[in-house]
């Protein structure tokens, strides 16, 4: 086993990070955590690491979306913490995300794993892209590891400046902690629709609830959080104004799962097809339906719409109101059973870490 590894995090709330950081309990000795907190999601996911008597975990502070200068200055209070308890000896470290990554390079002695879970440039004007792009390309190809969570990003993206040799794809599969069950059997009452996680694409999220309002053979239940805006405003209006739209707010993954899923049968996974990340991501949503055993609807065009019609977990659909319109009001309960069924001959091995 080895020694001492260093983890740095963007979010100790977000899931995805706790499960790796669980996963490394596993491989070191010790696991040095230095993590921020966000001003959502503040569910205390990170409780779970405290099973692990060789974690420690260090909150150096809050992240704030779009506070870019106070975010600098938190970083700088990181380094100094590393490099007072670290000095220049040799270091295993492991980063979340390309802004502690590019922290990390400044870190002397070290051989650097880097996850990458989202391409954030991608979302970034031309010029902005460039120099993000490069500078991404040029930390990852520096790295010891990188791990990707999904393959598609590689091939797309970053063949040409990281070798294979050094790529790992650990794609961001369910951890159950053996805390919650597959759902045996579906609501069969009416269309029961969830929309899980960060609340992200205002327009689709506007078409979805348009096409709900009034339609009392639909329930639409809206669980997690975002940072405010007009996105949380429109659902809250949503739900103010019609009895078949309900907010639950944020929850704890994966305590809260399988109640979330159970009150469902329909997963809403429709994002942005014109994004490029988002055409090559494979998000959690996908495996927690196949565990879970609930149908997904997923944007055409996008990868994980490729793997839901292969496996047969569900369908693909336009984003825009009418395509979203048609397919609500034309699938069937016997439809959503039949898939529902499909589901739960699928390995659950191949859906959880």
């Amino acid at each position: 086993m080895n020694n001492v590894l260093i983890v740095l995090a963007q979010s100790l709330e977000q899931p995805r990070i706790v499960k790796r950081i669980n996963q490394k309990a596993k491989e070191y000795e010790k696991v040095h955590v230095y993590g921020f907190t966000r001003n959502v999601h503040a569910v205390q996911n990170h409780k779970v690491l405290e099973e692990n008597d060789n974690v420690t975990i260090n909150v150096v502070g809050q992240l704030k979306n779009n506070q870019y200068f106070r975010r600098a200055f938190v970083f700088l209070k990181l380094l100094s913490l590393i490099y007072a308890k670290y000095g220049l000896r040799k270091k295993s470290i492991y980063v979340f995300g390309l802004d502690l990554r590019a922290l990390s390079f400044f870190i002397m002695n070290a051989n650097v794993d880097y996850e990458i879970s989202d391409i954030v440039w991608l979302y970034s004007g031309k010029t902005k892209r460039k120099l993000m792009s490069f500078l991404d390309k040029f930390l990852a190809g520096k790295s010891r590891k990188v791990v990707f969570t999904t393959k598609s990003f590689y091939d797309g993206y970053y063949k040409d400046k990281v070798s294979e040799s050094q790529v790992i794809v650990k794609e961001n599969k369910l951890e159950t902690y053996n805390r919650v069950g597959s759902v045996e059997q579906i609501q069969t009452d009416k269309l029961r629709i969830s929309y899980i996680g960060a609340f992200r694409y205002a327009e689709i999220i506007k078409n979805l609830t348009d096409v709900v309002v009034g339609n009392e053979d639909i329930i639409l239940n809206f669980y997690g959080a975002t940072h405010g805006g007009k996105i949380i405003e429109d659902i809250e209006k949503a739900v103010n104004e019609n009895s078949n739209i309900h907010y639950h707010g944020p929850f704890k993954n994966p305590d809260d799962l399988e109640k979330i899923y159970e009150a469902n049968n329909l997963n809403f996974v429709v994002y942005d097809n014109t994004l490029e990340n988002e055409k090559v991501a494979m998000p959690n949503k996908y495996y927690e339906s196949g565990f879970f055993n609930i149908p997904i609807v997923c944007a055409k065009g996008t990868y994980v719409g490729e793997r839901v019609l292969e496996n047969k977990m569900g369908w693909t659909i336009d984003t825009d109101k009418n395509s979203i319109s048609d397919f609500l009001n034309t699938i069937t309960i016997s439809e959503l059973m039949d898939c529902h069924e499909n589901i739960k001959t699928l390995d659950k091995q191949y859906f959880v870490a």
